[in-house]
């Protein structure tokens, strides 16, 4: 079912059957079986399907990323095949190898309930995915106006396709410090393939990896605390539970856009899982390490199991090297713990810090180039620029007191979350692998709260903290509930609570003003800290209420004694699920107005033609092929932004200078001028000039300084950017024109 309905979705967004069945038969037998044979090999065979495949899957992208590159340094990038080629007949040929062709026959096998519970969580993504489909189109005008991040990871997939070493490609003499493993896995699929990479990236490629992140994080619970409903649970808190929103007005129109709440809580369905892949791919690698881990730390002596934590560390490493001082966080602090409370080493987190230690160095050293890419030290940035703050102008000004009660208000919203994790310190249940879990998670949120970012990717800390963070609150309502057993008799009470926590922030909700607050409509700042503060406060007062109502009924109610602080829990997590409700009406009613598919929103940032005049160029030049461009600017908010990334991303070309925004000198740049990334100047004044008067005051001899100097052959034009002299064409010779976008060669000398 949930087969058919991808298919579905995916033809109605404009990949036909056909290709998504080329792309479902790569994934299956090029990445999912050989990841699923070797998973099967490091652990034993001790798993069961579900489990393998979608662990399997993880590994796989492994495996086909490291073939990959070795494979484009050899200038034959459908060598890639040999991974899944020389796996298969591996296993085939070694006899000690070919049971693990087969799941484990004596492994636990899941009820049918939590395989349906499980299914529909998967099918989430695939639903959610409908907010993201209908205003990122495929084709123009519907590709016209997608944000700066979708052609930015465009851009680098074409250079990944064409090119290893990789550099950034729409800037010249910019090397590469980025956690770039992404781009070669979806180059790989796409040279095996024949899809087109905006495919890929807009419609294909992350589904699978967020359909197999779901099913993870509940393996993940299920393997802490042996119970199959933590599966359903943790999943579901991982991907509804958000941050109470108890207003009747909505946070602005670019935190809406893209499902931010107003306080941020790390969501894993933002639209940013879309349009930031390096974030989905690292999220997917890290459960899985994850796992390995917990048994890693359960009993340290199994070398296989080392070398499969090892490998996947360095997936993770080039994957999202977010998660490598998050896990050296949450390794130290199981090193702590267990030196304070026990008086000994914990041998298997000393091991693990080894590889962690490794892997954050080579990730700082080599793949950023010993930069910060704009991260520094800057307390409260996240709600400076956060959906609450920035929607009401409260945090203009960046008072220190007036962030302070943001920060505040944001740490209410992450009790009101994972209020399960006090269950952990009822039963004092904290195993090492239950403190790695909080390690990561404290680690996370206080990345969020106490730097910045030039591009605002502070809040990828805690994004990636998310899933571990709950999953240990489910091991605390675990606690909490008598033997841990979930009932339906002890179910029906949970839910029904949660319910009521909706109903109590919609009551809040429509007691409030309709209007976004601000200081010209309230008079003061004061009354200002008041509409935003006061909502919350009755969220607070109402669970206090309700705990001393349950303590007290506890005499007449029997199915309160020994629940009462799991009510809670569920109480405070029914205020975040309303804000999840609201979403998906907010999506319902939005698609209903203004149509399901193919919806033009917001500013174009793609000129008409440009798909077509990109895929000419690439289908004429060589990869080599230097290409000068008069295309620098977006409009963003009414200003010119540096952002402009769409004739290296469809041509899948170098550019002398396109845009040169989210490069590692515009972060520092950035930083060191104190302004967004894309506003920064460009640092090569000249290079741009000689660029440019090509365009503007053609000649033989601003022709001759961009061929002879730079070695440019190709001009890609948008003639809607800059002026663009009426005898360009005497000096050059037009060879493809698309709507606005024209191709010129230059003559040779």
């Amino acid at each position: 079912m949930l087969l058919v309905a991808t298919v579905a979705v995916l033809w109605c967004y404009e990949v036909p059957p056909a290709t998504t069945a080329v792309f479902a038969l790569y994934l299956v037998l090029g990445i999912t079986l050989p990841g699923t044979l070797w998973w099967r090999c490091f652990q034993r065979g001790r798993g069961w399907f579900v489990a393998d495949v979608a662990a399997g899957l993880a590994l796989g992208y492994v495996g086909e990323v490291f073939c990959y590159v070795a494979a484009r340094l050899l200038g034959q990038p459908l060598l890639v095949l040999v991974w899944p080629l020389a796996t298969v007949a591996l296993f085939a040929a070694v006899p000690g190898l070919r049971r693990y062709w087969r799941s484990d026959p004596g492994a636990d096998r899941p009820p049918p309930l939590w395989r349906w519970c499980m299914t529909g969580l998967a099918a989430v993504p695939l639903l959610w995915s409908v907010k993201f489909y209908r205003i990122y189109g495929l084709r123009f005008p519907y590709n016209s106006a997608p944000d700066t991040d979708s052609t930015f990871h465009l851009a680098l997939l074409g250079e990944a396709k064409h090119h290893m070493p990789m550099v950034v490609p729409w800037v010249t003499d910019e090397p590469l410090y980025y956690h770039w493993f992404v781009y070669p896995e979806m180059a790989a699929t796409s040279w095996v393939t024949g899809i087109e990479p905006n495919v890929l990236l807009l419609r294909l490629s992350m589904l699978p990896m967020l359909m197999a992140f779901t099913v993870l994080v509940g393996l993940l619970a299920r393997k802490l605390t042996g119970r199959w409903w933590t599966s359903v649970a943790a999943s579901g808190v991982t991907l509804f539970v958000l941050s109470p929103h108890p207003y009747q007005w909505r946070v602005g129109e670019f935190y809406r856009n893209l499902a931010f709440s107003g306080l941020d809580d790390g969501s894993s369905l933002r639209l940013t899982v879309w349009t930031g892949p390096t974030q989905t791919f690292g999220a997917l690698l890290f459960v899985p390490l994850t796992l390995v881990l917990v048994d890693l730390l359960r009993d340290h002596r199994d070398g296989r199991r080392w070398a499969l934590f090892t490998l996947l560390l360095a997936g993770v490493m080039g994957g999202k090297a977010t998660y490598v001082p998050l896990l050296l966080c949450g390794l130290l602090l199981v090193v702590a713990v267990e030196l304070l409370l026990h008086r000994r080493l914990h041998r298997g987190a000393l091991i693990a810090l080894g590889p962690a230690v490794a892997a954050l160095a080579f990730s700082q050293l080599v793949l950023f180039g010993a930069t910060s890419q704009g991260t520094a030290l800057k307390p409260l940035t996240d709600v400076v620029t956060g959906g609450l703050g920035i929607s009401t102008g409260y945090s203009t000004g960046e008072v220190t007191g007036r962030l302070l009660v943001l920060a505040a208000l944001t740490v209410f919203a992450w009790v009101c979350i994972w209020a399960g994790l006090a269950g952990l310190f009822r039963r004092r249940l904290l195993t090492p692998e239950l403190i790695v879990l909080i390690g990561i998670g404290i680690s996370g949120a206080a990345a969020t709260m106490l730097t910045g970012q030039s591009g605002d990717s502070q809040r990828f800390f805690l994004e990636a903290a998310r899933p571990y963070l709950s999953v240990a609150a489910v091991a605390g309502l675990v606690a909490l509930l008598p033997a841990g057993r979930m009932t339906v008799r002890r179910a029906l009470p949970l839910l029904g609570v949660a319910l009521l926590g909706i109903v109590v922030v919609q009551v809040i909700q429509s007691s409030g003003r309709s209007s976004v607050p601000n200081v010209r409509n309230t008079g003061s700042y004061g009354n200002l800290t008041r509409a935003i503060v006061l909502p919350h406060v009755a969220l607070l007062v109402f669970a206090v209420v309700f705990l001393v109502a349950l303590l007290v009924a506890r005499r007449w109610l029997p199915i309160t004694r020994g629940t009462a602080a799991a009510l809670v829990v569920a109480l405070l997590a029914g205020y975040g699920l309303n804000t999840t409700m609201q979403n998906v009406y907010l999506v319902l009613q939005e698609s209903r107005q203004g149509g399901w598919r193919n919806v033009i929103h917001g500013s174009p940032l793609v000129s008409e033609g440009t798909l077509e005049a990109g895929r000419w160029l690439r289908d004429h030049s060589s990869p080599d092929d230097l290409v000068a461009t008069n295309a620098h600017c977006v409009t963003l908010e009414g200003r010119c932004s540096n952002l402009h990334f769409s004739m290296t991303a469809y041509s899948e070309r170098r550019m002398l200078v396109e845009g040169w925004g989210f490069s590692t000198t515009a972060h520092e740049e950035a930083a060191r001028l104190d302004t967004w990334v894309g506003g920064v100047p460009y640092w090569k004044p000249q290079i741009l000039a000689d660029n440019d008067a090509v365009f503007e005051d053609p000649s033989p001899e601003t022709v001759d300084v961009l061929r002879d100097r730079y070695r440019i052959r190709w001009l890609l034009v948008d003639e809607t950017q800059s002026n663009v002299s009426p005898i360009l064409s005497t000096f050059a010779t037009e060879r493809y024109r698309s709507g606005v976008c024209v191709v010129y060669e230059l003559p040779r000398s």
